[in-house]
């Protein structure tokens, strides 16, 4: 049989089909102002698969979140707000016993070097034994052997000195899609660290609240933005007119205070829903 091979990488997750990886917190985030120390001393717990030991290792690297809301990972870079020279943990390899956990310790020190704003490093937990599994395309003679790692990316977040936290939405619009229509919604990040929002929309006729269901939670980055499209849900309403269609996301500051805002525009339904 001629085979194809592949590699896949698991990253955030465990692949089911080999392991079952859990990781706690899943991301660290760290006010230093709030510190009386240089330094921050933390931890985050690996616990491993059921069945089998796993050996695993421990590296930084970067990452920035694009306009989507999503991780982009890199390498250690000259940003300025890099952790990744900064950050140390032990142990850095180790193997974890079957349904066994291990303790990683996590150490920051210079937190008065830092600037001010967000610093950040990506903090990945990764198998070292890399598994094979052979798959069978349908075709014949022809099969793929995959070679599957899993990795874990663990964020890791510092704000320090004069930390901003702030956003708006910019514009809410309504575009079609194949399947119906979806908003097209632009969140501002106008502070020097990241926002984390979730939140609702409605639909309403006159004063009436017509229906109302969540929106997709997003990361925005600082001085960044991040562009939503969802799907609206149009289920609930009975008839063709016009609607008002109002986004509300909350987030908070960096006084740790909920904030809301919202952002309005016209739905206008024809023909039947």
């Amino acid at each position: 049989m001629k085979k194809i091979l592949g590699i896949v990488l698991s990253m955030f997750l465990a692949v089911p089909a080999f392991a079952s990886v859990a990781v706690a917190p899943t991301r660290v985030e760290i006010n230093a102002n709030k510190l009386k120390t240089n330094y921050v001393t933390t931890a985050i717990e690996i616990k491993g698969d059921t069945k089998e030991p796993m050996r695993f290792k421990v590296y930084p690297g970067f990452f920035t979140i694009d306009n989507k809301g999503e991780v982009v990972m890199s390498a250690p870079s000259g940003d300025p707000h890099d952790l990744s020279k900064k950050i140390r943990f032990v142990p850095s390899e180790f193997t974890v016993a079957q349904g066994k956990s291990q303790k990683l310790r996590i150490n920051i020190a210079g937190l008065n070097q830092l600037l001010d704003g967000e610093n950040r490093t990506m903090l990945y937990i990764e198998d070292v034994n890399p598994k094979e599994m052979n798959i069978d395309t349908g075709r014949a003679g022809i099969g793929a052997q995959l070679i599957v790692k899993t990795r874990i990316g663990v964020p890791v977040y510092v704000d320090k000195g004069k930390v901003s936290k702030d956003a708006e939405i910019e514009y809410l619009n309504i575009v079609k899609g194949k399947d119906g229509l979806y908003t097209d919604m632009k969140v501002v990040s106008k502070g020097n660290s990241k926002i984390r929002y979730s939140g609702n929309m409605q639909i309403i006729q006159g004063k009436k609240l017509i229906d109302e269901y969540n929106l997709q939670g997003k990361v925005v980055g600082g001085n960044n933005f991040c562009i939503a499209k969802q799907k609206i849900i149009t289920g609930k309403i009975k008839g063709p007119g016009e609607y008002t269609l109002r986004a509300i996301i909350s987030f908070y500051d960096e006084n740790g205070k909920r904030r809301n805002i919202k952002k309005e525009t016209v739905l206008n339904i024809q023909g039947e829903v």
